[in-house]
């Protein structure tokens, strides 16, 4: 079987999809992985191909709000998958879910697959002004590709929930699976140190909690002057991002 994963950050095909990609090939599937900008990662990009995966490029920016580039993005989404004729699509984050699972549907893909990692930007925070208009778009697109999708995994019961009670999914298309999971065999423990120590590691996001975070290490710091906080993300153009 040809099996296609769609992910909206090449990084996250080895750091997060990695095990399952390689699930997949041990089962005798032939892999093909697609993201923005993929090809141009090139140490993601030759890692999967060093592993036997196709490597594939798709037209989206994972925080754009361009409905013509978005357009543009899903039409080659369409015209990838009617070139590989795969199998089975899997789809994960906001953008390749719902393009990808539409262009699926469209280009006559029988498995249809989508992987919810979390709401984002469309369901948190007061829901006015722009993040409204976006929650609005965002659940009518939601609600036509998950309704063409075979199955829908979600990394938290709260979330599938949500996207029941909202009317994006029906309830017996859902599965909750226990998050992205963490190879405690490459990631070792270390001896704690004398003075403690904290690490936040997310995207500079508000709704990640980086805010809380801070005002915590504050309230901590008081009382503890030893105690050492870090915080190891990357900023985003995230409407919601904290700058530099």
């Amino acid at each position: 079987m040809r099996v296609l994963v769609l992910a909206g950050h090449p990084g996250s095909l080895l750091n997060f999809r990695g095990p399952l990609l390689q699930a997949l090939q041990d089962a005798g599937h032939e892999v093909h992985a697609g993201a923005p900008h993929l090809t141009g990662t090139a140490a993601v990009a030759a890692a999967l191909r060093a592993r036997g995966i196709g490597v594939h490029d798709i037209a989206f920016e994972r925080t754009g709000m361009n409905p013509l580039a978005d357009l543009a993005g899903a039409l080659g989404l369409w015209r990838l998958m009617r070139r590989l004729r795969p199998d089975a699509v899997l789809s994960y984050t906001i953008k390749p879910v719902i393009y990808g699972t539409l262009a699926a549907w469209l280009a006559g893909v029988g498995r249809r697959y989508a992987l919810v990692t979390g709401l984002g930007y469309a369901f948190t925070g007061a829901a006015r002004g722009r993040r409204r208009l976006v929650q609005r778009l965002a659940r009518g697109l939601y609600r036509a590709a998950l309704g063409r999708a075979g199955v829908v995994f979600f990394q938290n019961p709260d979330d599938a929930a949500l996207f029941v009670d909202l009317g994006l999914v029906a309830a017996g298309k859902t599965r909750v699976v226990d998050g992205s999971g963490v190879d405690l065999g490459h990631y070792g423990r270390k001896a704690v140190p004398q003075a403690p120590s904290f690490l936040m590691v997310a995207r500079l996001l508000g709704d990640k909690g980086v805010r809380e975070y801070a005002a915590a290490a504050r309230m901590v710091r008081r009382r503890y002057p030893a105690a050492v906080f870090h915080l190891v993300g990357g900023l985003d153009s995230n409407p919601d991002a904290i700058p530099r």
